[in-house]
């Protein structure tokens, strides 16, 4: 459940293994429900949810023991993402378009995320990422 501690709307989800994509998604549009998002919103929401769980899953995070830890929040500007992991170090901000793989689609889950939301910040210490995402909301 989303907690209401000082008027602020967040939910924190423990997901890891081959089951994380599927509970992040679930999670996230029960999320989004309760808070009431327009159906556009949600849609939007959950596929960059899953864009960037799906980027961990394929370099491996998902197939171990490691865990992923998202929050979601509602910010005045819309809605707050921060995703956590042990993986490898992985900065969305400074991938090119050289870096993509367009036999496999590669690099068209980033774009989506890059032009639904704004990478508000990316660090990497200790063995930890993390990188938060702020994502406007149309009320469409």
């Amino acid at each position: 459940m989303a907690s209401c501690e000082s008027g602020e709307v967040r939910k924190r989800i423990h997901v890891g293994g081959p089951t994380a994509l599927g509970e992040a998604i679930a999670s996230t549009r029960l999320f989004g429900l309760d808070l009431g998002l327009a159906e556009r919103d949600l849609a939007r929401l959950c596929i960059v949810v899953e864009e960037l769980i799906t980027n961990l899953c394929e370099h491996g995070i998902c197939e171990t023991e490691r865990e992923i830890v998202l929050e979601l929040f509602r910010h005045a500007s819309g809605l707050g993402l921060v995703f956590e992991d042990n993986g490898a170090p992985f900065d969305p901000r400074t991938t090119s378009t050289e870096d993509e793989m367009p036999q496999r689609g590669g690099g068209a889950g980033l774009r989506l995320v890059r032009a639904w939301s704004e990478i508000v910040d990316y660090g990497s210490s200790e063995g930890r990422n993390r990188l938060e995402l702020l994502l406007a909301l149309t009320g469409d």
